[in-house]
């Protein structure tokens, strides 16, 4: 299990650099999907909610460390959809598009609807949180494009470091 998070934790955090960093230089306007969001559902629905919140919280957090949102916004954001998609672990299913597309969309919606009532609760009229905006509306189209390749790249990936389980020969 510690491996899962380390991994998990460790990818958003690489995927959330990059796309804040590179990806956000390179593809027009500063529109850019949020690839680290995608990887935390993807690993959380395979995972467990308890995997999910800790590698949920531990992306955040370095969201939080990076960037100039305050302490923990990020962290309660992504620990709280870490354990909510974890909790689909053993119910569904994900399958190939349908499932990871409308999860990546339902994230989308819980990240900008989360972050907009924790502002209102805590009164942050800061600028570096944004909340519903056109840019918005092209992260969201662009979480639901790359919502079934991150959730084949994730199940790749633990068929890789998770190794071949047993059973019957």
């Amino acid at each position: 299990m510690i491996s899962r998070i380390l991994i998990t934790g460790t990818a958003g955090i690489i995927f959330g650099v990059l796309q804040s960093v590179f990806l956000s230089k390179i593809i027009p306007l500063g529109i850019v999907p949020d690839i680290a969001l995608i990887i935390l559902i993807a690993a959380s629905w395979r995972y467990g909610s308890l995997v999910g919140e800790i590698s949920g919280f531990i992306i955040g957090i370095s969201f939080d460390a990076l960037g100039l949102a305050p302490l923990g916004f990020h962290a309660f954001l992504y620990t709280l959809i870490g354990y909510l998609f974890g909790r689909m672990h053993n119910s569904i299913s994900p399958g190939p598009i349908f499932l990871p597309v409308l999860a990546a969309g339902i994230a989308t919606l819980l990240k900008y609807g989360g972050a907009f009532l924790i502002s209102l609760i805590f009164g942050f009229n800061s600028g570096a949180i944004r909340y519903f905006s056109l840019k918005t509306v092209w992260e969201f189209g662009g979480n639901l494009l790359l919502a079934p390749l991150i959730f084949l790249f994730v199940s790749y990936m633990a068929m890789i470091f998770e190794g071949k389980r047993g059973g019957f020969n």
